[in-house]
């Protein structure tokens, strides 16, 4: 488990400059309190995930910003809800089920609700038709690449019924597996796209073919809301500003980005991921939270029998501390 670097340290790394960012510094005489927020683990999206923390924003609000990193979305869920950490952020289809069983989770704010996200085929394959009969690569069950291959191909006019699923493993391995002919088509980050010509492989259907799938959101507890509540709308608010930027200064969010990831030089998935949110608008700066597409993807995994009944997803929201925090914010939009 990999942690960021907080405060100074961490601008330091990634080579940013407060003054040429034009950030205040934090107010000295307050102390920075201490907030642990987790994510699942740096890669071409870190710069919207961590200009808060490693731009200054975080600082500049009164928070000493921990970014913790984890492999999969299950884990920070876990850590969530033992206390271990204070927020984090991935897929609403990790959390549905644990609220489904009385988890005391809420949502707070959906940085990336547009879904970016891509079903990869091998390069025979020239329409979702073809794939009937097929072996389709995707991971654990009702996870994220389970449910968008299952959601994306179905309203394609591909039913679940005419395909064979199987657990081809994380994102990168499920493209060697369309690679070396093991499936025929899998679901993973849009950003292995860059590389698709040269491998073989063809992007088959984007993120916009399920455009009411929520792709991720922010959560924490209600006991963090009533005891951390300041902590919490200074988190908030330092994410709006960080957003803000990282939406305005493109070589600035995609040089933190590969610092943070620790891509090589001529690595382009920076700038395809950055791009690609830009383009579909999958950013939302002010954190707001589409309630509607929540519980339409909620009632699309319980179609996909992912959710053992319906799940009522607005008592799991809680939007008091994003609307104060709105008031906070220095950058606008």
């Amino acid at each position: 488990m990999a942690r960021s670097l907080p405060g100074k340290a961490a601008l330091a790394t990634v080579g940013f400059c407060v003054i040429a960012f034009g950030i205040l510094a934090a107010d000295p005489s307050h102390a920075a309190e201490k907030w642990r927020h987790g994510i699942v683990q740096a890669k071409g999206d870190s710069a919207f995930l961590f200009m808060a923390a490693k731009g200054g924003f975080a600082a500049k609000h009164g928070l000493d910003l921990d970014m913790v990193q984890f492999k999969g979305g299950t884990t920070p869920l876990k850590a969530l809800i033992a206390g271990e950490l204070d927020s984090f952020e991935a897929s609403p289809v990790v959390a549905f089920p644990a609220m489904l069983r009385g988890a005391d989770v809420k949502f707070i704010g959906c940085d990336w609700p547009g879904m970016t996200y891509t079903l990869f085929a091998n390069k025979k394959i020239k329409t979702p038709a073809d794939l009937k009969g097929a072996t389709i690569g995707v991971s654990a069950p009702g996870s994220l690449p389970d449910l968008f291959t299952r959601e994306a191909l179905a309203r394609a006019g591909v039913p679940e019924n005419t395909l064979k699923f199987a657990n081809a493993g994380g994102s990168a391995d499920r493209i060697k597996a369309i690679i070396a002919g093991v499936v025929a088509a899998a679901a993973s980050s849009s950003e292995f796209e860059v590389d698709a010509d040269r491998l073989g492989y063809k992007a088959l259907l984007r993120g916009d073919s399920t455009p009411q799938f929520v792709k991720v959101c922010m959560m924490t507890t209600s006991k963090t809301i009533a005891t951390k509540r300041k902590a919490l709308e200074a988190f908030l608010a330092a994410s709006m500003d960080g957003l803000t930027f990282a939406t305005k200064h493109r070589d600035a969010a995609i040089k933190l980005a590969k610092e943070v990831a620790h891509l090589k030089p001529n690595d382009r998935t920076a700038e395809f991921v950055y791009d690609e949110a830009i383009k579909y608008k999958a950013i939302h700066t002010d954190l707001a939270i589409p309630r509607a597409n929540l519980q339409r993807t909620a009632d699309m995994m319980l179609r996909h029998h992912a959710l053992a009944k319906k799940l009522d997803v607005s008592k799991f929201i809680d939007d008091s501390a994003r609307k104060a925090a709105l008031k906070q914010v220095t950058l606008k939009k």
